[in-house]
């Protein structure tokens, strides 16, 4: 009978799917020219991208949580981000651990032309998929990162 070669579940697609160095691949493939331009990288670009469209969630610590980054990297780049002067930094009167990071309007042509990049970026990745198709694709990955984040939260 012999060893079982790994899950009938789980193929080499979906298993390339999830770990997504192929996908991080094609993304800096998309990016390059920014990532030059502005001396950025990938992480740079979530960050920016995060604070932008998350107007309740503009904290370092909420950029973790939602993409299980390490706090260095996150910290790196919201420095590098500041230095640059496309994010400041307001701080709480309450407590002032609690820092709120602003995307400044210096920003703005970055983020918006990341937007093109990224739409292009999309058109690439989803042609031949139907909007069911993508819908399902949506709901699926849904609730497989609640299930992956359940897990790491229990510590399963």
């Amino acid at each position: 009978m012999g060893v079982q070669r790994g899950s009938e579940e789980l193929d080499d697609s979906l298993d390339l799917l999830l770990n997504g160095q192929q996908y991080k691949k094609f993304q800096e493939m998309h990016y390059n020219a920014i990532l030059q331009e502005y001396e950025l990288n990938i992480v740079d670009i979530r960050v920016l991208l995060f604070l932008y469209e998350h107007d309740c969630q503009d904290t370092a610590k909420d950029i973790v949580a939602m993409w299980y980054l390490t706090k260095s990297y996150v910290s790196k780049s919201v420095d590098k981000l500041i230095e640059k002067g496309y994010l400041s930094r307001k701080y709480t009167k309450e407590d002032r651990r609690y820092v709120h990071l602003i995307v400044k309007d210096e920003a703005v042509p970055i983020i918006q032309r990341i937007y093109r990049q990224q739409k292009k970026m999309f058109d690439v990745l989803f042609r031949g998929v139907s909007e069911e198709q993508l819908a399902i694709l949506r709901e699926v990955a849904g609730k497989v990162r609640e299930n992956i984040s359940v897990a790491l939260r229990e510590g399963i």
